[in-house]
């Protein structure tokens, strides 16, 4: 668990928006009964989210060995096997909770983005550590947990690639790059973009980001610079 979040942002505080909340699952004796009832109401596609909602509950509190298909049901009131109708086992339950990590930080970097101006990548990027720091050990799972099912996963991990390459377009276009030079520095325009805030975010995670004490902004607007020059 992340013991250190903020202190290293001398702006304060990275405040939560766009889609980054916690899943409304039960932390109380009294609220299980209310999620064994949705359960129960629930459709196919709805079961198979609270499912994933219960798991990334399990998995932000205990850490992914926590994350027991056993687990999972008996909070849900429901016997093992009966999970295995909607979830592949154990990898298709962490595929699952990936691919809600990538839709997660996906939906909330878009939320932030103001396409155009300085504060578009800055807006995503804060996003996008503030992502990490909310859902660390969700992080961790999305980039650094191998899972068994290893096509699965990298098919996962190359759409969530691709959603990136689509931001970066539109950002790149509404700065008004032109068409040759986007198609020509598109690719790697977003790998330098997304290593610069993956390592930035593993190291806030970490909590070792105290040795550069530097105004978040300031940081963020000269490493940008470099990553995707104006």
């Amino acid at each position: 668990m992340v013991k250190k979040k903020h202190e290293f942002f001398s702006i304060g505080p990275i405040e939560p928006r766009g889609r980054v909340k916690e899943p409304a699952i039960p932390t109380s004796a009294v609220s299980i009964p209310k999620l064994r009832r949705r359960w129960r109401d629930a459709d196919h596609q709805e079961r198979r989210r609270l499912i994933v909602d219960v798991a990334v509950h399990i998995l932000n509190k205990d850490g992914v060995d926590a994350v027991t298909i056993r687990r999972v049901a008996a909070a849900l009131g429901v016997g093992a096997m009966t999970l295995y109708t909607y979830v592949n086992g154990q990898d298709g339950l962490r595929l699952a909770m990936t691919q809600h990590g990538f839709d997660l930080l996906a939906g909330g970097c878009r939320e932030a983005n103001t396409l155009g101006t300085p504060q578009g990548w800055r807006g995503s990027a804060k996003h996008y550590l503030q992502f990490a720091l909310t859902y660390p050990n969700l992080y961790k799972l999305m980039f650094a947990t191998e899972v068994a099912s290893g096509d699965a996963e990298e098919q996962i991990l190359h759409r969530g690639f691709q959603g990136l390459l689509e931001r970066v377009k539109d950002e790149m276009t509404a700065k008004g790059h032109p068409k040759e030079v986007i198609d020509r520095s598109l690719q790697m325009t977003a790998g330098r973009y997304w290593i610069a805030l993956h390592g930035l975010a593993s190291l806030a995670i970490a909590g070792k980001l105290g040795v550069l004490n530097a105004d978040l902004d300031a940081l963020l607007d000269s490493l940008l610079e470099r990553v995707a020059p104006t």
